[in-house]
């Protein structure tokens, strides 16, 4: 506690172990912790005195403009020039991928960079094109003898992105932590004149937010996208690479390290930014496809199952608020349904219930939120914390809510669709349906801010949402189980 009062202002670790009277490291250790949980924010890392060298590789198909213009924003990178080597992987493209290449080379020969190129005689995919960049040992002439890698860090990058400049000084200095396996950056949406690609910007499953974060293996974060990520090059070979996936070799290379007992971070910088596919047909496509990985990974991992959490005291309040709304919402059709759908939902929500009957599970949630608050209370007076009860209202209060939220986004991202199709036999389904789908996208228009209208962003959330529902079915189609809808439910919330 006193160390947070402390860090109302920027201290160094230094300043604050003569304060506390604790060694430098010490308090080092626990300012770190403090980080991960949100609520200390830390300052830039101070550059290492000599920059590590840097292999970039970048995997490409059939993306010649595209490609060009990625190569370009790798030469005006803020990184020592000597220490870094672009690998280019050309996954035998059949456009005019080969000559740009070689113009490329020569221009980044004129700049004083170092560009390789590798071609696959044959089409193999990203993921090995991935590790085909990773293991090249730069004998670009035939008779020449052969160069072990001299790189001690693989930064990925995909060919359809724009590197800032910044990309690498920016998040190469965490690698002075020896324990630092991984890092990843900020994915931000390269286009964002259209809808879609402002809905992207925000609610991309490549952005990671705005906040650092430890990648772990029970989340909330639990891997790091290839199109922003740089790990160490030893690792990488402990690990055996990428797996030969379509889809899902990002998620299943950052689980087998965690799984390794290495760390990975996240932070909200190094931005790259990526060019996504912003028309309707291409984006339903790319989400369904991502989705389709899930029956895949499954297949690799079994024990990384979805888990649906449903803690007595939580689930009991997120169901009582949701009841709560939902009778709110059939009461006001009931009142104003005239005729056509409205008809049909005023029919089914017009069972004798009395409108105050309505306001019942709110005012229930609110009791239980008061005996939670309550209990908690006795808690931290039993040791002696310098909080008040009021304080621990408002605390659980918002961890309720927090949950709420979280519940309803699990069930609108996997069942949706479900929902809907039930919805055509039992109109109150499609209430629960709103309630809940509206529930998520206000949350997520607040906490988001996505630059554009409310109405949008519920139609590019709910067509997200269905497509994913699609993907997800068709690879359990695909693999032949029906796992990957099937969660495992818990009642016990997983501990840091």
């Amino acid at each position: 506690m006193r160390l947070l009062l402390l860090c109302v202002e920027e201290r160094t670790c230094e300043e604050l172990a003569q304060w506390v009277d604790l060694p430098v490291r010490r308090v080092e250790m626990l300012c770190e912790q403090l980080r991960w949980k949100g609520l200390l924010e830390a300052g830039p890392t101070r550059p290492p005195v000599i920059w590590p060298g840097v292999s970039i590789i970048v995997p490409s198909y059939n993306r010649e403009d595209q490609l060009e213009r990625c190569l370009r924003s790798l030469l005006e990178l803020d990184y020592p020039g000597d220490c870094v080597e672009v690998i280019v992987v050309d996954d035998a493209s059949t456009d005019g991928t080969p000559a740009m290449l070689q113009r490329m080379v020569q221009e980044f020969a004129a700049k004083w960079r170092v560009l390789h190129v590798v071609r696959h005689s044959r089409r193999q995919g990203v993921a090995i094109s991935r590790n085909t960049g990773a293991l090249y040992e730069g004998n670009d002439m035939p008779g020449q003898p052969l160069q072990l890698p001299s790189s001690d860090l693989l930064a990925y990058i995909d060919s359809d992105c724009v590197a800032s400049p910044g990309w690498l000084a920016e998040l190469v200095p965490a690698f002075q932590d020896a324990r630092v396996a991984a890092v990843g950056g900020m994915i931000r949406a390269y286009e964002r004149e259209s809808v879609l690609g402002r809905y992207e910007d925000v609610r991309s499953s490549l952005f990671m937010g705005v906040r650092a974060q430890q990648v772990q293996l029970e989340g909330p974060l639990k891997y790091l996208p290839t199109a922003n990520l740089i790990v160490r090059r030893a690792v990488w070979q402990e690990v055996g690479g990428f797996a030969p996936l379509t889809f899902g070799e990002d998620v299943d290379f950052c689980r087998r390290l965690l799984v390794n007992g290495h760390s990975m971070l996240y932070l909200p910088q190094g931005v790259v930014y990526h060019d996504y596919r912003t028309r309707l047909w291409a984006f339903l496509s790319i989400r369904a496809s991502y989705a389709s990985a899930e029956a895949a990974l499954l297949r690799r991992h079994p024990m990384e199952r979805r888990i649906l959490v449903l803690p007595p005291e939580q689930a009991t309040f997120a169901g009582l608020v949701v009841g709560g709304v939902w009778g709110i919402v059939r009461g006001y059709i009931r009142r104003n349904g005239s005729h056509g759908t409205g008809k049909r939902l005023q029919k089914v929500c017009s069972h004798g219930t009395h409108k105050g009957c309505h306001y019942i599970p709110l005012f229930t949630a609110l009791l239980l939120i008061s005996l939670g608050s309550w209990k908690r209370f006795q808690k931290v007076r039993a040791q002696h914390l310098p909080i008040g009860p009021f304080t621990v209202f408002k605390a659980t209060l918002r961890g309720h809510l927090a949950y709420t939220y979280h519940l309803c986004r699990h069930l609108t991202r996997y069942y949706t669709l479900l929902l809907l199709m039930g919805g055509l036999l039992l109109p109150p389904l499609l209430v629960l349906l709103f309630v809940m789908c509206s529930i998520v996208i206000g949350v997520d228009y607040v906490r988001l801010r996505p630059d554009m209208r409310l109405g949008q962003y519920a139609f590019c959330s709910l067509l997200d949402d269905c497509a994913y529902e699609v993907g997800v079915v068709l690879g359990c189609i695909r693999h032949r189980t029906w796992r990957p809808l099937v969660p495992v439910i818990t009642g016990h919330i997983p501990g840091p």
